[in-house]
């Protein structure tokens, strides 16, 4: 009896869904078209001026998060990465991680306490969206299942049309 009781919890804990799977809510950019999803406890900041994202903030852990949109130069993705990881570079960042294809790119790196995560995608009219998620090194554990999710629900919203 006591074996089935443990089973029926167990299947009810498994077939229900996460409370933190609750607790993420998407952002979506109209400007770029693109779609992201963020996670619990991070607080939406100022959205920037020219409409390409915005800036998010956790309080708990310090971590920070941006998401934008871009018109790289002549349409070419993966020529944009290559110049955004130059510019971290610049910025003492040591490169840790990298992956370019032509349809997305991921790259990360460490300086000092902290660490980066930034995802990118090609969109359909030769622009990009990008995310850039960066937090302490101590909690570089805790955030693999959070980066896992953010990498696979950056997307092209569903009005983007190829040219």
């Amino acid at each position: 009896m006591r074996r089935a009781f443990i089973a029926f919890l167990l299947l009810a804990v498994s077939a229900s869904p996460a409370a933190t799977d609750d607790d993420w809510h998407p952002y979506a950019n109209p400007r770029f078209g693109y779609t992201v999803d963020i996670p619990p406890g991070f607080a939406m900041g100022p959205e920037a001026d020219n409409g390409d994202g915005a800036r998010f903030h956790a309080e708990d852990n310090g971590a920070t998060l941006m998401v934008f949109g871009t018109h790289p130069l002549d349409g070419d993705f993966e020529t944009d990465v290559a110049e955004r990881i130059g510019y971290e570079k610049q910025d003492d960042w040591r490169i840790i991680f990298s992956r370019v294809t032509p349809a997305w790119a991921s790259f990360s790196g460490a300086r000092e306490s902290d660490v980066f995560y930034t995802r990118a995608i090609a969109l359909c009219d030769g622009s990009a969206a990008y995310f850039r998620l960066q937090y302490r090194k101590s909690k570089l554990t805790s955030f693999d299942g959070v980066i896992s999710r953010m990498a696979s629900a950056l997307r092209p919203s569903d009005g983007c049309r190829a040219n």
